[in-house]
């Protein structure tokens, strides 16, 4: 169970961190997040796909790890194996909330900086400190910062980008049957992605657009990332 606390250098002043990413740091998940910003990157390793969030029935974007739960293929005892980790598993134990403020009389809601104080990230000793000895922020504070920063935008832009896709009609639903090298099957339903075939066939002021708002390359960068499940189900298969 989560324990969110605003954070504040008056009650978390010798707080530590550990910045490092093992199973038993709740690494070991089968997808997360990712976001138009970071499609660049994440698409040269992680499958990217479009699902509803369970809650909210919103699409929303996914880099997968693995076939079942808790699963992270790219993930050991000894770390991350791949080049670019997501930014919603890099801000870990932080996270952002809202807060009201009266700002001129008028009530405004302004993004600030929970942690949870019930993640296994958080040490006594050995970890990252998230305070300096006056009370100052750490340089470890401040990249989480910026992080949380680019994911506030990134949920904005990635929303927009959903939504243009779903004004044009161009997502639509793909199941993935994989067999493993033990004849083992694995079926990956809930996924959507973008209907390549609508793609291509756009024309006039609706691909000028697509291309005028960056989302063309963003729909480039998910069909490649596609390349990646080979090399997922090779993974998976190694640990057989």
């Amino acid at each position: 169970m989560a324990n969110h606390q605003l954070l504040d250098n008056i009650t978390h002043k010798d707080l530590q961190v550990n910045p490092e990413f093992k199973p038993n740091l709740g690494d070991d998940i089968s997808y997360t997040n990712v976001f138009v910003s970071e499609f660049r990157q994440a698409q040269a390793h992680y499958p990217i796909f479009l699902r509803k969030h369970t809650e909210t029935g919103q699409f929303e974007a996914i880099a997968m790890f693995g076939f079942a739960q808790q699963e992270n293929l790219y993930l050991t005892d000894s770390g991350w194996h791949a080049d670019y980790i997501p930014m919603s598993i890099r801000r870990r134990p932080f996270l952002i909330g809202f807060q009201n403020v009266q700002s001129e009389g008028v009530l405004k809601q302004e993004p600030v900086v929970f942690i949870d104080m019930d993640s296994p990230r958080i040490v006594s000793s050995d970890g990252q400190p998230v305070f300096l000895e006056m009370g100052g922020q750490s340089e470890y504070l401040q990249e989480i910062n910026s992080l949380l920063q680019a994911i506030h935008l990134g949920h904005e832009q990635t929303n927009a980008f959903i939504a243009f896709l779903l004004e044009k009609d161009l997502i639509e639903s793909v199941n993935i049957k994989v067999t493993l090298k033990d004849n083992s099957q694995h079926e990956l339903a809930s996924l959507y992605t973008v209907n390549e075939e609508k793609v291509a066939a756009l024309q006039g002021d609706v691909l000028q657009e697509l291309h005028q708002k960056g989302y063309l390359q963003m729909i480039h960068m998910m069909e490649a990332s596609m390349s990646n499940l080979s090399s997922l189900i090779d993974k998976k298969n190694a640990t057989l």
